[in-house]
């Protein structure tokens, strides 16, 4: 089921009365959480439109909600999210997953239990969870890849009569790592940029959109690797100056580093290993392009090298651009 789905159920008036959604993609669970508010008119949200969150308050006033008939209206809507009690680790006492089974094997006409629980892995063996699997309508919305989050770039731009370079877009996703949420946060002021023009350049893209630590480890480690000894070395020292924290900098830096050597030894596609390893599939097709280019014996003497470089920064009182120079030399 897609969201356009439910958006043809709305309109149908063919609603059920338990959804699951699940999913890693932030703007899109915003979206489904918006499309499923939009069911009670903006009057009547107050009465028959609420929200727990389970981590938070429990579930005891959520129960109560969902077993109230709407309030003057024809549906009640009841958001439940961080639902926990449905994984492995999580429990209800037995009184109220006796209450929460009943609420849905019998629900109240007109109201609508939304569970939301994104990426939490549920568990398929406990009867609470069977249960929830068997009689909801199931809503997943998945992380986006580079292609999907480029065509929906494209779509965006296009319903607004704007154009974008292809070198701006290739660096815009890099500076978001192809996040289809964080690529939306920075839409805004490029449009709002190019307003006169109705386009978006490169130089817009490296203005305005900040590149994030990943990005920008990413960068200093190809510096790195490739020996430009001296843009490595302004880089790390623009980089301490403009705030990033020499410890935190170097846990960044090895972490590339170990990101090569875990995807150097990963087959199968970029999603294949982007889901191995719990990251973005676009970080996995940037280090896949990088170890084509340099040495495995190469990455892996930097990493032993930056993770010496990290046990003296936490055992001397050295100066740590002074540390980062000497491991330029040495390496």
């Amino acid at each position: 089921m897609t969201l356009q789905d439910i958006k043809g159920q709305i309109d149908n008036q063919a609603l059920p009365d338990l959804y699951l959604v699940t999913g890693e993609e932030p703007a899109l669970l915003q979206k489904a959480k918006r499309l499923f508010a939009s069911i009670i008119p903006e009057a009547d949200q107050e009465m028959n439109d609420a929200s727990y969150d389970f981590s938070a308050v429990g579930l005891d006033d959520a129960i109560a909600d969902i077993t109230a008939p709407p309030f003057f209206g024809d549906h009640r809507v009841v958001r439940l999210t961080n639902p926990t009690f449905l994984t492995a680790t999580g429990k209800l006492s037995d009184s109220l997953e006796k209450a929460f089974l009943s609420v849905i094997e019998h629900p109240i006409p007109g109201n609508l239990l939304v569970i939301f629980a994104n990426d939490l892995k549920l568990d398929k063996r406990k009867k609470l969870t069977k249960t929830v699997l068997a009689k909801a309508e199931r809503l997943d919305l998945p992380r986006l890849n580079e292609r999907q989050v480029g065509q929906a770039l494209q779509g965006l731009l296009e319903q607004r009569g704007f154009r974008m370079a292809a070198d701006a877009k290739q660096e815009l996703l890099l500076r978001t790592q192809a996040s289809y949420s964080k690529m939306l946060q920075e839409l805004p002021k490029l449009l709002a940029y190019a307003a006169d023009s109705k386009e978006i350049t490169r130089q817009a893209v490296d203005d305005l959109v900040i590149k994030e630590s990943t990005a920008q480890a990413f960068d200093l480690a190809d510096l790195v690797l490739k020996g430009e000894r001296e843009a490595a070395i302004r880089t790390y020292h623009d980089l301490v100056k403009n705030g990033e924290a020499p410890l935190r900098l170097n846990a960044l830096l090895l972490g590339q580093f170990r990101l090569l050597l875990q995807v150097a030894s990963l087959s199968g596609s970029d999603a294949e290993a982007g889901k191995a390893l719990g990251i973005h599939p676009f970080r996995v097709k940037l280090a896949r392009q990088s170890l084509r280019t340099y040495p495995l014996g190469k990455v892996r003497d930097g990493f032993l090298k930056i993770l010496d470089m990290e046990i003296q920064m936490k055992s001397k009182a050295v100066d740590s651009l002074f540390l980062f120079e000497t491991f330029m030399v040495n390496f």
